[in-house]
């Protein structure tokens, strides 16, 4: 497993995300906070897709993982989604290094896992 995500595909600017420095940022939340009966700290993933600049023609975010097949978002459900990158104080090893929530929690009983790389098509 990778401790580093990339975010990659039809952007101006190719982005490498490493979930374990998040915990000295100041904008973490407890994912409770956002998906009831969940637990971890977590930060928002739009702001990182944004700062890749997104071609106008980027409507999917394909989530490559290490494990398991890929999975397809929609750009309006990737720019509002969630990654959590700690429980319990200790950065996520186990199907890390981050794991994706939906923000309207429909995932929370299996967010995505093993992310490596996040495509914008």
């Amino acid at each position: 497993m990778s401790p580093i995500i990339l975010i990659t595909g039809n952007v101006t600017f190719r982005i490498n995300l490493d979930p374990s420095i998040w915990i000295l940022d100041d904008r973490r939340f407890p994912l409770q906070e956002r998906i009831a009966g969940t637990e971890g700290l977590a930060m928002e993933l739009g702001p990182y897709l944004d700062k890749a600049e997104p071609d106008a023609s980027v409507t999917k975010v394909i989530c490559h993982r290490e494990q398991n097949e890929a999975v397809t978002l929609t750009l309006d459900q990737a720019r509002t989604a969630i990654l959590c990158f700690a429980k319990d104080g200790r950065p996520i090893r186990e199907g890390g290094p981050a794991l994706l929530y939906l923000a309207d929690g429909s995932n929370k009983e299996q967010p995505i896992d093993y992310i490596r790389e996040l495509e914008l098509v």
